[in-house]
């Protein structure tokens, strides 16, 4: 029951941290710094505890370089989820941007099993995997279907924010088959993580260096000119969410096996991308809990179970 609980949490957590850094971009004027803020966050916690349990820093980088180059990649992926992310939210609200997220993740997991890609198992797309997807396309497709209002706005959500979470989703899958042959390499879920976020606190500073020369200030922070809110201490958590997510699954996949953790997980974003959008928490636009978006989520929920046990 326990380790189901913190299937559950992990879900929560990333939808939290989703919302926690669309609020956060408002203070810093920058989906870049932001991010930066949350890899140095996570980085910081991790090389403490790392220092705390181990009593030194030993990171082997050298036997990391003897791997194929995609072995970095998992930190690049990082800095994907995290920015689509803050650019989505507002724009899908946190549940659409979840459910988008999911579909693109379940894909590329779907493509990754196929063709045994990033040293994962091989496992064959079947009928039922197939069914499985579709499921989950239609699940989402009711989602992400908002209801005209009287002036007739409304409709789908906006297509080109709808690409952004599903490569997210790309992202997400990606870094999960990365990071887990990272994992067998170092033999530590702290020290493969630390790499990764080493890796994105670099590919980060890279973004801003390069958008910088092309365009100045405005290639990195916001020209709104909206009233800038006050900080608050809670803005910078998001690597703290981050690393809950990523513990929370290291240490409860073992036990539960992956097709239930996968579960576990919808079932916390789900819940809590409804309620973050029926509350309107942290000022996020409200979007209220209909019957079209909970049907979607349950059929999302039943196609995922399809793929991950039959």
């Amino acid at each position: 029951m326990l380790a189901l609980a913190i299937g559950v949490i992990g879900g929560i957590a990333t939808t939290v941290q989703a919302s926690i850094n669309t609020e956060s971009r408002k203070f810093f004027r920058s989906p870049f710094i932001v991010a930066g803020l949350n890899f140095t966050v996570a980085w910081l916690i991790l090389a403490a505890f790392i220092i705390f349990t181990e009593h030194s820093f030993h990171i082997p980088l050298g036997d990391v370089a003897e791997n194929p180059p995609w072995i970095w990649l998992g930190g690049v992926c990082a800095i994907i989820i995290v920015t689509m992310g803050i650019l989505c939210v507002p724009k899908l609200g946190a549940a659409g941007n979840v459910m988008v997220l999911n579909f693109g993740q379940i894909v590329t997991g779907l493509v990754i099993d196929h063709f045994a890609l990033f040293g994962s198992d091989e496992a064959r797309m079947s009928l039922t995997r197939f069914a499985g997807a579709l499921m989950v396309l239609a699940g989402m497709m009711l989602v992400t279907r908002e209801k005209k209002d009287v002036n007739g706005s409304g409709g789908r959500l906006p297509f080109f924010y709808v690409l952004l979470s599903f490569i997210s989703g790309i992202a997400c899958s990606t870094q999960i088959a990365v990071n887990g042959s990272l994992r067998l390499v170092v033999d530590s879920v702290s020290k493969a993580t630390i790499i990764s976020m080493s890796v994105a606190i670099i590919s980060t500073l890279l973004v801003v260096l390069v958008l910088t020369l092309l365009r100045g200030r405005k290639g990195i922070f916001d020209q709104s000119t909206g009233s800038r809110v006050s900080f608050k201490p809670w803005m910078v958590t998001g690597g703290l969410f981050a690393l809950t997510v990523v513990s929370g699954n290291a240490a409860v996949a073992p036990i539960l096996g992956t097709g239930l953790n996968t579960i576990m997980n919808l079932i916390g974003m789900m819940a809590s991308g409804l309620v973050i959008d029926a509350v309107g928490f942290l000022g996020i636009e409200k979007k209220p809990a209909t019957f079209r978006k909970i049907s979607g989520m349950l059929l999302m929920l039943a196609g995922t179970a399809l793929i991950s046990f039959l």
